[in-house]
């Protein structure tokens, strides 16, 4: 079903496109973006093999359809876009591509968009044959999902084409979805490919990069991630293989937690992740112009100051923040086994970033004898987080904020 897991070898040998998986089978299609942008403030850094040249902050456009805020961001300096097929049910993508089409952009910008897919989220590989959600992971289900986004962005290629929230290494090199994406960027339609990663970040950043198929990775990673220094070796080796690394989640949840509404320093929070040179660049999400000048005013100067660092410091050690850290063994502790980290990530989206539709999105994934639909027959729960997250109550609360699990369209 999703047991396709392949090695570099044995794609290149079975695809003959070796050279398409180091990033110069093709030759690069032309676009207007250059090492240079309309402030000289601006830091720019170089994305892996694709010799992008990109700013250190981009904008991750996943929980606004704002097209003024859009517009205000290329123009401030900002030429790389990041959306999602499903972002806010389509509605990203039609804003990007109304912006960027109506002001003669497309030249201008560097374009990424993801693709997702069926899967079983508890058995972690794609579903060829449909599921709840995403169309079927078969090589026909990804062309006609990509075909939807190039229509919504009003464009015949993207710069950057993403296999969406890999939750294992082998869902990250599952050859029905590499052949995807190889034969998007034979075509084409994309200049370059790679994958999203929410967890498992260490053993899917290394397994992908062996494949030698992706040119660029989006995977999550932030100060509080309990792995962090892991994660920033693992970076490392993917920027030695060419591998060009966006972070995202940078902030770790937006808010330490919900009760006392504390507030993570945006700035220094960007900069700890920045503070890695293998990182390319960064997709914060904004959905306010306070929030664009915010992320703007980083690039004036990527030094942590010692303030900066005591606070991402203190912040780093407190326990039950917005940040789950998906270890899973909260769900050892509930007797049925529910899927927990992705329920507080949706928690996460609903009350750290105030995206709603996303919140029900992830939900909505779930199956329906892992989700929220069981925590609403049980009467007590007893799931326990070992850093402190109180999990009944972020349960409780999403249950009262009216979050059915239903499948969205």
């Amino acid at each position: 079903m999703g047991d396709k897991h392949i090695n570099r070898r044995e794609f290149m040998g079975r695809t003959g496109l070796g050279l398409l998986g180091t990033g110069i089978g093709l030759p690069l299609l032309k676009t207007g973006c250059t090492s240079g942008g309309p402030s000289s403030k601006l830091i720019y850094r170089t994305l892996g093999r694709t010799k992008l040249r990109i700013p250190v902050v981009s904008f991750g456009v996943m929980n606004t359809h704002s097209e003024a805020l859009i517009l205000k961001a290329v123009e401030m300096g900002i030429s790389h876009l990041d959306t999602a097929h499903g972002y806010l049910n389509g509605n990203s993508e039609l804003a990007i591509g109304k912006v960027l089409m109506e002001n003669g952009l497309r030249d201008k910008v560097y374009l990424a968009t993801k693709m997702y897919m069926a899967r079983d989220r508890e058995k972690q590989v794609f579903l060829p044959e449909g599921g709840s959600r995403g169309m079927p992971a078969t090589v026909e289900g990804f062309n006609e999902q990509l075909n939807i986004s190039l229509d919504r962005l009003q464009t015949d290629y993207v710069d950057i084409l993403y296999l969406h929230n890999c939750l294992s290494p082998e869902m990250a090199t599952y050859e029905p979805m590499m052949k995807a994406l190889v034969g998007a960027k034979e075509a084409g339609k994309a200049r370059f490919i790679g994958v999203s990663v929410h967890q498992n970040v260490l053993e899917i950043i290394r397994a992908t990069v062996d494949l030698g198929v992706a040119d660029v990775m989006e995977v999550s990673y932030n100060y509080l991630d309990e792995r962090k220094e892991d994660i920033r070796a693992a970076n490392e080796y993917a920027a030695e293989k060419g591998v060009g690394i966006i972070a995202m989640k940078v902030m770790g949840g937006n808010r330490l937690n919900r009760d006392e509404n504390v507030q993570i320093n945006h700035k220094a929070a960007l900069k700890w992740v920045l503070s890695d040179e293998n990182v390319s660049t960064t997709i914060p999400g904004m959905t306010t112009f306070e929030q664009l000048d915010l992320n703007m005013s980083v690039m004036s100067d990527l030094q942590l100051t010692e303030d900066e660092k005591r606070e991402l410091k203190v912040a780093s050690l407190l326990k039950g923040t917005l940040y789950c850290q998906n270890c899973r063994s909260c769900v050892t502790t509930c007797p049925q086994h529910v899927e927990i980290p992705d329920l507080m990530r949706a928690y996460m989206y609903a009350e750290g970033y105030g995206n709603t539709y996303q919140a029900e999105s992830t939900i909505a994934d779930l199956p329906s004898d892992r989700g929220l639909e069981v925590c609403r027959q049980c009467s007590d729960c007893i799931s326990v987080c070992r850093n402190g997250i109180p999990v009944s109550h972020r349960l409780q609360a999403l249950m009262d904020r009216g979050f059915s699990g239903a499948v969205l369209a």
